[in-house]
């Protein structure tokens, strides 16, 4: 491609020479706030098939990915054939989605950016990929008989990742696809001529009502056959009104149809090698196969996100909690690994279960996430609305108050000016979508679980050096520090569509808005000492200082604090 400019900086061949200087270092704190030469290192993402074992299982078998034009479908994809090059084929069922029928939405995949390093190292890539019609949500999962004779006669492997994830889905929904789904997937898995494993990808908040999580199969907080029987045969609007009863002790549909799943698993794939794996809050990649990708603002990259363009400045959520996130290149290489394991079992009566969460020595807080909104303001963006200030409290009175003060007051005022100017209103909108957003994240925020690990440790004690290296998933490494370093650069090429080209333009918004910020909150302290002077109404001014004070006194407390112990400056 001649012309590079429209795609993002980190997979051009060529990139400007201020860009290249800054790549090699050669820059200071005064040029740039953010440590773009990070982000522009080199990322050698090739794999070594020789002495993989996992490569090595791998050649040769069809693998069929469900959920492959997901967030974890696509990674899995590319990585399954960036691991081996001599791997069959990778089938994948692609739906009609959104007005774009099957082919469109294959050529869409195909051209994704996640195969843009891939499409380097192998050229005829697409000639491993074969996309089926179907769609989980129907019948027989919408597949043709062709279809599914071409899976019987073929497929040696299958990862089930295909589910609606929305948590407010329709219960209806979540059940055809969740729980249905999962098992005719399995009904055909079972058919399939030359088998070797069958990989479950759930959730490991599948089982959140409990707070202590094995790696084992609990019992159905329902049947899966009466719920199938009544939400098939019940009117949407009763089963709206009897959606609350029948979730019983689980926060949402997602988190009960991924409980009831599992136990079909346990039952439907006893006689064919299968385990369940359960990632945690899945977030951007530490390096594969782009440095820090992701491709979607769900959960805390939406929060994130909104943070660091200044839209967000409290959330609800236990600071001193374990934020229970985990990079997604590293569930896709233990989702890899935990298959690889099960197919050498190949135990037909066992069905392992495989918790992969964050480790007890390397945790990460929800204060300590603070640090990468920190990071992330730094980044610039024409888009940014102030300058970031953030934080987590678990006191759901100051978190009233100060959404009230610094989120909801602030929209109406700008969207009142924004009318009075003939544009249109639109923050306080946005607003009311963030507030059903953080409801139900807050469950996750407040919350905390204790996971049982053993299996996914054992799993990676167990791997040779080479599998190590090439299928990297291990959590007590991970340099919190050093990867939150590249994650919100990342977020503005990819989400934003915003490429460093105009990396002066986002620093100058970045100076603009800390000027504003400062200078608002000097010109509100200096008039609250006045008025606490010479005013009976001193709880005024008082609040305007208080919360000037917990903000910086917090930020020292997450964001400095933390930094320092990880002996960074």
């Amino acid at each position: 491609m001649d012309d590079e400019t429209n795609i993002p900086m980190i997979l051009r061949k060529k990139i400007p020479k201020k860009f290249e200087e800054i790549k090699n270092g050669d820059y200071t704190f005064d040029d740039y706030y953010y440590p773009v030469h990070l982000y522009l290192r080199e990322n050698d993402v090739r794999v070594e098939e020789n002495s993989s074992e996992i490569s090595q299982f791998l050649k040769g078998k069809n693998v069929l990915v469900t959920g492959g034009t997901g967030f974890l479908g696509k990674l899995l994809v590319e990585k399954l054939i960036r691991s081996c090059k001599d791997i069959g084929k990778v089938y994948i069922i692609i739906r009609q989605k959104k007005g774009k029928d099957f082919q469109v939405r294959t050529k869409e995949f195909l051209d994704n950016w996640v195969f843009y390093k891939l499409a380097e190292i192998y050229p005829d890539f697409r000639k491993k990929i074969v996309a089926l019609s179907g769609d989980f949500a129907e019948e027989d999962l919408g597949l043709s008989e062709e279809s599914r004779q071409i899976i019987y006669d073929n497929v040696n492997i299958i990862y089930h990742a295909a589910a609606t994830i929305r948590f407010d889905e329709k219960i209806k929904t979540a059940v055809d696809i969740n729980i249905k789904g999962t098992r005719e997937i399995i009904r055909i898995a079972k058919r399939c001529k030359n088998f070797d494993v069958f990989t479950y990808i759930s959730t490991a908040y599948s089982n959140c009502h409990m707070k202590r999580i094995g790696e084992q199969l609990y019992q159905p907080v329902m049947d899966p056959d009466l719920l199938i029987q009544v939400t098939d045969k019940t009117p949407e609007p009763i089963l709206a009104r009897i959606t609350p009863g029948l979730l019983g002790p689980l926060p949402n549909t997602y988190a009960f149809t991924k409980q009831i799943a599992e136990h079909v698993v346990g039952q439907e794939a006893l006689g064919i090698p299968a385990c369940v794996y359960r990632p945690s809050i899945v977030i951007a990649s530490v390096k594969e196969p782009i440095r820090s990708w992701i491709d979607n603002i769900y959960g805390p990259v939406g929060l994130i996100q909104g943070a660091v363009i200044g839209l967000l400045h409290i959330m609800i959520g236990n600071p001193e909690g374990r934020a229970d996130l985990v990079p997604v290149d590293y569930v896709i290489n233990s989702c890899i690994a935990s298959s690889y394991k099960t197919a050498q079992d190949r135990s037909l009566s066992d069905i392992p279960v495989f918790n992969y969460t964050t480790s007890d020595t390397n945790a990460l807080l929800w204060k300590h996430l603070v640090l990468c909104t920190y990071q992330g303001w730094k980044v610039g963006s024409e888009k940014l609305l102030w300058k970031y200030f953030f934080r987590f409290t678990n006191n759901k009175y100051i978190f009233r108050t100060l959404h009230f003060l610094l989120e909801i007051i602030p929209a109406h005022i700008i969207d009142f000016t924004a009318v009075r100017a003939g544009k249109k209103a639109m923050l306080v909108k946005i607003h009311e979508k963030i507030g059903k957003f953080v409801d139900v994240l807050s469950y996750f925020t407040l919350g905390e679980w204790d996971f049982d690990r053993t299996n996914t440790v054992n799993l990676w004690n167990s791997l040779n050096e080479t599998d190590k290296k090439n299928f990297a998933f291990d959590m007590d490494s991970l340099d919190w520090v050093h990867y939150f370093d590249t994650y919100l650069i990342t977020l503005r090429e990819f989400l934003l569509l915003e490429y460093l080209d105009n990396h002066e333009a986002g620093a100058a918004v970045i100076r603009r808005n800390a000027t504003l910020h400062y200078a608002t909150v000097v010109i509100l302290n200096v008039l609250s000492v006045y008025f606490l002077l010479n005013t009976i109404f001193f709880f005024v001014p008082v609040g305007i200082i208080s919360i000037t004070i917990y903000y910086l006194y917090d930020h020292y407390m997450s964001v400095d604090r933390y930094i320092r112990s990880k002996g960074r400056k």
